[in-house]
């Protein structure tokens, strides 16, 4: 063999080599082919990924979907469950939208799988549209239907600054109504009223909390879903007194 030919085997076998180590480290990817399941595919940023914790859906107004937008969009400062989520809580999805009905709400939300904890809280706008209870009621009851949970918390509405007494009324038959289908009633919005109307410098349109009540309304609600779903630690906190009196705190309450 020449030294030319020579040359050329060499450069072929090498050629070779290099064409069978890159085959090697670089695998075909298989991909699936049909239509992609929604569920599937990775959950959006402003819902926190499953911790093992109690798993809770929300359906409301603008009270849960921090003003007037969709929740889908994202947990704002103005949103409760920012404050209610994490440490044993995992937020899973639901429906809220700013200006809605609960007969609207019970249009839009669609299934969440395995859920613990369903938190409900509307009715501020069927106010403020002069609808009753009795024309909201079987929409309260398809919202539970669809999303099929293991418990239910129905919360009260804020005060209502512009129709005080038709908020009070809305709210006494929604109370009724959760006794009587099984479910948990809660009245987070104390440290908002005044009687019928909001706390002075507790909203600042007189249907709203600040952001500051939201964060309140947060744990308050965050302490009702323990509490339903069983899964509060009774023992005191590691820089709590066992005794909640023993700071003092609470003396003359």
């Amino acid at each position: 063999m020449t030294r030319s030919n020579l040359a050329s085997a060499v450069l072929l076998g090498a050629t070779v080599v290099l064409l069978a180590a890159g085959c090697a480290v670089q695998p075909v990817a298989t991909v699936a082919s049909g239509p992609v399941d929604p569920g599937s595919r990775a959950q959006p940023h402003h819902q926190a990924a499953a911790s093992g914790g109690v798993r809770v859906a929300v359906v409301g107004d603008s009270l849960t979907a921090g003003g007037g937008r969709l929740l889908s969009e994202g947990l704002t400062a103005d949103t409760w469950m920012t404050y209610a989520q994490g440490d044993g809580v995992d937020y899973v999805g639901g429906y809220a939208k700013g200006g809605s009905t609960v007969q609207e709400q019970a249009a839009a939300v669609r299934p969440v799988a395995d859920v613990d904890v369903l938190v409900l809280m509307s009715g501020t706008n069927d106010v403020r549209l002069g609808l009753s209870f009795a024309e909201s009621a079987a929409s309260y009851d398809a919202i539970v239907d669809t999303i099929r949970p293991k418990h239910v918390v129905v919360a009260a509405i804020p005060p209502y600054d512009r129709d005080p007494a038709a908020a009070a009324r809305y709210e006494a038959d929604l109370e009724r109504h959760v006794v009587d289908e099984g479910w948990t009633f809660t009245d987070p919005w104390g440290f908002a009223r005044a009687g019928e109307l909001y706390a002075p410098g507790t909203s600042l349109d007189g249907i709203h909390p600040t952001t500051a009540g939201y964060e309140t309304l947060g744990h308050e609600l965050r302490d009702v879903v323990l509490d339903v779903a069983g899964a509060r630690v009774s023992a005191p906190q590691a820089d709590s007194p066992t005794d909640p009196d023993a700071d003092g705190s609470h003396a003359g309450s």
